[in-house]
């Protein structure tokens, strides 16, 4: 397999710095190209330097640029999209704004997935509480063979009582990218709304929210975008635009401009906060797209040649096979490791100037520890060829009940 090494040193060099570490978790929090800090500094300058005509005069035209630039990249109706700070965010802004409403009732259920995002999970018990509904997990088994086990455990998992479905588009643990134009339409025809959580969708998978059909929709635009942290939409589905609004309601709900939505009233001035986060994500594109021949998508597609390549190296170490099909990986893969510390193998893995990804195994998929992988432009093979002779070394260490070697 090969990769355009030489290219991709370049844009490292020039767009980020990580100290000397290799850098392999892209996927928690993504990590800003050089544009976009540059961008992001001048920005909040402007800001502080004069408050009064950044809020009043820059911030509107900003919001209103960057709302289009969602709505035309995640190809769904601007009057529908709305910056939130982050997908967690955009999931409890649906959510609360539904159980204010009284959308769910006693015995409504709704509808997660065992791969689902901890921190949403936890939003759903919270509502659920609140309103009488019931929380009901549907178990997708890791590892799987394909897309159709996905669907057929959420879907047999659904019930009339079903109000709702909160569905990742790209799971967080095991990096896998669920057939969701499939689940959406599966619920659907049996009358039930879905909440799509693609935090780490934009950027990582094309995408087309207007014609999916899900009610509600969010994603990030400081992960696979590398935007900055805190910039990320939601969207709403027209018919159910007069019941969401933001956590903080602020000046927009009595605006008397009739030139605008109350959706968008109520989204676009929420408090005085940082907001130069909310303006990077056409910066980071452009930024992005101008890193490779063929675009975004471009450098999109040689990431995921190079995370499948790295991911095959860790399976050939556990001697395991793949724990999903190729179609269900991006530029993030997981492999299952033998039980054991995360936090000492994470430290055996810094010691060697990793900065990766490793966690228990959320208990429904057994005992284990599971290590996922990033590709970003600025990882090379080479970083997946040493990582897999480290992760070899520090597996052999644990048995032999070695110390762990940590950084000063």
């Amino acid at each position: 397999m090969t990769f355009e090494t030489g290219t991709y040193a370049k844009i490292a060099a020039a767009e980020w710095d990580f100290g000397g570490v290799d850098y392999m978790n892209h996927g928690s929090f993504g990590a800003c190209p050089r544009a976009v800090r540059e961008f992001v500094q001048a920005q909040r300058a402007a800001l502080m330097r004069n408050p009064i005509e950044y809020f009043a005069i820059e911030t509107p035209r900003r919001m209103s640029e960057n709302r289009l630039f969602w709505s035309a990249f995640a190809k769904a109706d601007a009057e529908g999209v709305a910056h939130v700070e982050c997908a967690t965010l955009g999931v409890n802004t649906i959510l609360k704004s539904l159980a204010l409403r009284h959308y769910f009732k006693e015995g409504d259920e709704i509808l997660l997935t065992s791969h689902g995002y901890n921190a949403c999970n936890n939003a759903v018990r919270e509502i659920a509480e609140f309103t009488g509904a019931k929380p009901v997990i549907a178990v997708v088994p890791f590892p799987l063979d394909g897309t159709a086990q996905v669907t057929k455990a959420i879907l047999d998992a659904a019930t009339t009582r079903t109000r709702l479905a909160l569905i990742d588009h790209v799971t967080s643990e095991a990096g896998l990218i669920f057939p969701i134009r499939d689940i959406v339409a599966g619920l659907k025809e049996r009358g039930i709304e879905t909440l799509v959580d693609g935090a780490h969708a934009p950027a990582q998978v094309p995408l087309d929210v207007g014609t999916l059909g899900a009610a509600f929709y969010t994603g990030n635009g400081h992960k696979w975008l590398c935007g900055a942290p805190g910039c990320a939409f939601i969207y709403v589905r027209e018919d159910f635009r007069d019941r969401i609004r933001p956590l903080s309601t602020s000046h927009g709900a009595n605006d008397p401009n009739p030139a605008l939505s109350v959706f968008q009233k109520t989204f676009a001035w929420t408090g005085t906060r940082d907001v130069t986060p909310y303006f990077t994500p056409k910066v980071a594109f452009e930024t992005l797209s101008a890193m490779h021949p063929d675009g975004l998508w471009g450098l999109v597609e040689g990431n995921r040649r190079l995370v499948r390549y790295g991911y095959r190296l860790l399976l050939d170490v556990l001697k395991a096979k793949p724990h999903a099909p190729d179609d269900m990986i991006g530029t993030m893969a997981a492999v299952l490791l033998p039980p054991g510390s995360a936090d000492e193998l994470r430290d055996r893995l810094r010691a060697h100037n990793f900065v990766t990804q490793v966690a228990e195994l959320s208990p429904q998929f057994g005992k284990g520890r599971i290590l996922r992988i990033s590709a970003q432009v600025y990882n090379m093979p080479e970083q997946y060829e040493r990582l897999a002779k480290v992760l070899d070394q520090s597996l052999q260490e644990e048995k032999q009940g070695k110390p762990v070697q940590r950084r000063a």
